[in-house]
């Protein structure tokens, strides 16, 4: 615990400032007889992208709402996984308004295209690439990020829309313990539970890849979101040139408005408590199925309290 005494408002009082640690963006500096707050490190730069300490090829921005520095405050996390195009400053700055309204810190992390040299824009989508591992770096950056706000984040929110749907419903197979919420939108292609097609289709190699299987009974308690644009309908499939060609892709729909539905159908199959929101008039638009994302988000706050 941390106690402050004697800090001069106008006459002395006495404040205990109860934390575990003294987080990074707290700073008691003494001014005569009395003392200021005053945030440093990291938290002061709201809008800067910080190089992960674990490994700085990678990156994240993140927002700290204003009552995240409160005394006793405990702010949820929400993490925005980007798409291909790399836009996570786009996704945090949307989220501000939401953010600050639920104290919620937003987290935005950046998995660079080609970081292994070789130019590959999806390895992240697919959790491995070559001896990376996406979901370990997600959670040392969460890590990372508990120790600047000084608050535990035991459980989180995972939004990703494209790309970051490819990556979030993955990570939501491996990791469904660190999770209270996840958001999937619109991922090109979708992995289905499903024993009896490897990976990425299906998860019968699941184990063999990742070192643990989809434990069914912990995805069960995490609410979940599938969403998609209603005009979100160019056909298409990963011709054999592409690392992730998959003979069978069609057979998942044939566009991301059939696949998200197939996807649907495939964990409700499962006992997975999901909802699927179709947007109307909406294409492929990430930052347009923004308000969608915080309506879930807000509902399942407000009934998990999560």
């Amino acid at each position: 615990m941390i106690n402050v005494d004697s800090l001069h408002l106008g006459r002395f009082v006495h404040v205990s400032i109860k934390l575990p640690v003294a987080p990074h963006w707290l700073c008691i500096t003494r001014e005569g007889q009395g003392m200021n707050i005053v945030k440093r490190g990291r938290a002061m730069w709201p809008k800067a992208q910080f190089a992960y300490r674990g490994d700085p090829r990678f990156s994240y921005c993140m927002h700290l709402p204003a009552s995240a520095h409160s005394v006793g405050s405990k702010p949820r996390l929400l993490v925005a996984m980007h798409g291909s195009g790399r836009g996570c400053m786009a996704y945090r700055d949307a989220l501000i308004p939401f953010a600050e309204a639920n104290n919620v810190v937003v987290l935005a992390p950046l998995f660079p295209v080609g970081v292994l040299g070789d130019d590959n824009a999806d390895g992240y989508k697919y959790i491995a690439e070559g001896e990376l591992r996406y979901d370990h770096i997600l959670l040392g950056m969460v890590d990372e990020i508990s120790e600047i706000v000084g608050c535990p984040f035991d459980l989180f929110h995972l939004f990703g829309f494209s790309g970051g749907g490819h990556f979030a419903h993955r990570f939501y197979y491996l990791h469904p313990d660190r999770l209270a919420s996840v958001t999937v939108g619109a991922p090109g292609g979708v992995t289905l539970l499903d024993n009896t097609r490897d990976f990425w289709i299906g998860t019968r190699d699941f184990a063999a890849r990742f070192g643990t299987s989809p434990n069914l009974d912990a995805m069960r308690r995490v609410p979940s979101q599938l969403l998609v644009g209603a005009e979100d309908t160019q056909e298409f499939v990963y011709p054999p040139a592409v690392a992730h060609h998959a003979a069978d892709m069609e057979s998942l729909g044939k566009n991301r408005l059939q696949r998200n539905e197939t996807l649907f159908r495939n964990w409700l199959d499962h006992g997975l408590p999901s909802e699927r929101s179709v947007l109307p008039g909406i294409a492929h638009e990430g930052l347009r199925v923004i308000p969608a994302v915080e309506d879930f988000l807000a509902r399942t706050i407000s009934t998990t309290g999560s």
